[in-house]
């Protein structure tokens, strides 16, 4: 499936990875370093639903909100920008960290963005970092099922599904990735 531009009320998976392999996050304070950038820059113009990152790569599943005005890319090169600077002087580094300015698949039924939900909470498991993903800490899992206010955009999703535990539910379910493969951008 061939990338889309980005538009207000749309769904998008958004993935990123590290240049050459390299890390693009390379300890506890980069994670939260991205998040704190990603409150910043990309919760004003988007709702999100799902994240999760990885050593070397990324996953965000959002809608672009309604309102949006101006530029939807901005607020990402904003991002991937500050954050690459942010990155480079806390590591020693310079130059580009990421392989992408910014990939993305639009999905366009509501029964596929469920299970890009689902497949990128788990996407630590797929990648053998732990079995148990809801343990994971930089993944929207913990954002997801927690009582508290959190980054994700959990009311709509727990009406999805009827309730906060048919919810919890279908998040630990297995991910069948022939639902999702045309949705998923790594190789």
């Amino acid at each position: 499936m061939k990338t889309m531009i980005l538009e207000p009320g749309k769904y998008y998976h958004i993935y990123n990875r590290a240049r050459n392999g390299d890390p693009l996050f390379a300890n506890d304070e980069s994670f939260k370093f991205f998040l704190r950038l990603y409150r910043t820059h990309i919760m004003p113009v988007a709702d999100t639903y799902a994240y999760c990152l990885l050593k070397d790569h990324l996953h965000i599943l959002l809608r672009i909100r309604e309102d949006v005005n101006g530029s939807i890319y901005k607020p990402f090169a904003l991002l991937f920008n500050a954050y690459t600077k942010g990155y480079n002087l806390m590591n020693g580094k310079d130059g580009r960290l990421f392989q992408f300015k910014l990939k993305r698949i639009e999905i366009r039924r509501e029964s596929y963005m469920l299970d890009m939900v689902r497949y990128i909470n788990q996407n630590v498991k797929k990648h053998q970092i732990t079995e148990n993903f809801s343990h994971y800490r930089f993944s929207s899992f913990r954002a997801t099922v927690t009582l508290n206010e959190s980054m994700i955009c959990k009311d709509y999703l727990i009406r999805q599904f009827g309730g906060r535990e048919n919810l919890i539910r279908y998040l630990g379910t297995e991910v069948d990735e022939k639902n999702v493969k045309m949705f998923l951008l790594e190789d």
